[in-house]
């Protein structure tokens, strides 16, 4: 009857060592196929905790990332309009120089006027039609134009100061950003060109050259100039918000790479782990299986010597 007695204890231990190699077997399976180290059998409460603040840090990176990206979209778009228009008064300065020339007749000067009357309108064509998600871009003086432009980058920090918001970059004074013939201080060729069956006069032409400003050689010099100022302001904006985006970028390689140390499988070691619980498993069942065998074979003799008494 010892034999037997010892034999239970063995099958209750094989028993034992089988169960927790199907846990562990089960464990592996589903840590390799989520992909995450959180499961049934070992939830890591603090550590799924910790990995959830970190997934909602890389969410709202995600989404300041996003604004960036747009906010750039725009200016990008705005330097597109400054860049043509700049284009047509640089050409524009070109022909009101030539036309400015005594050696040009009343005629030839008429026909550098109806060029420079085309692209005079298309300034402002451009002007008003610039324009990124209904917010006019070139044109401040149009009523749509907000009063500043603001792109939050990142959660509001805590600061002493309620009216700072850092995650907050504004652009502001964007109504005094008029690149339309107005607000360039351009002079039109319209009533010249209605006048002009017999051309036009050296004088007219000149009088088109008269800056605003006697700072200015011309009045296309001044033009220039307000559009440097302009595009200086939303090429310090877009800079900004590239120093910005590059920063994000930066932290969120790095919190990614923090959450993935928590959440994530080592798909190499908890392979290594499943086929250790595989080995235990197969191990475990073969033993179970001689020992019931065994146990058997010493329950028929103790019946047959039974029988024969």
């Amino acid at each position: 009857m010892t034999g037997i007695s010892l034999d239970r204890g063995l099958t209750l231990n094989l028993l034992r060592n089988m169960q927790q190699a199907q846990r562990e077997n089960s464990d592996s399976l589903a840590k390799l196929s989520s992909g995450q180290v959180f499961t049934a059998e070992d939830p890591r409460p603090t550590d799924r905790a910790l990995a959830a603040g970190l997934e909602q840090k890389l969410r709202t990176l995600a989404a300041t990332k996003r604004n960036i990206n747009d906010a750039v979209s725009l200016l990008q778009t705005a330097e597109s309009g400054f860049s043509e228009v700049t284009n047509i008064v640089t050409r524009m300065k070109e022909i009101g120089t030539e036309a400015a020339s005594a050696t040009l007749s009343n005629v030839d000067r008429r026909f550098l006027m109806v060029e420079y009357n085309a692209l005079f309108h298309e300034i402002d064509r451009i002007a008003s039609t610039a324009e990124f998600q209904g917010i006019p871009l070139l044109n401040g003086s149009d009523q749509r134009t907000p009063e500043q432009l603001s792109i939050r980058v990142g959660e509001n920090p805590q600061t002493s100061d309620e009216n700072n918001d850092l995650a907050v970059i504004t652009l502001k004074g964007l109504h005094d950003i008029v690149s339309t013939t107005v607000g360039l201080g351009l002079h039109t060729a319209v009533d010249l060109l209605r006048d002009s069956d017999e051309g036009i006069a050296l004088e007219a032409a000149i009088d088109l050259l008269t800056p605003g400003e006697s700072r200015f050689a011309t009045v296309f010099d001044e033009a220039l100039e307000k559009l440097s100022g302009f595009r200086a302001q939303y090429g310090a904006l877009q800079n900004r918000l590239n120093r910005a985006l590059e920063y994000h970028e930066v932290a969120s390689e790095n919190i990614s790479a923090a959450r993935s140390q928590i959440a994530d499988t080592d798909y190499a070691a908890e392979a290594a782990r499943l086929t250790q619980s595989n080995m235990l498993l197969h191990t475990t069942t073969a033993l179970l299986t001689q020992n019931n065998l065994a146990s058997g074979m010493a329950v028929k003799l103790v019946n047959s010597l039974l029988h024969e008494l």
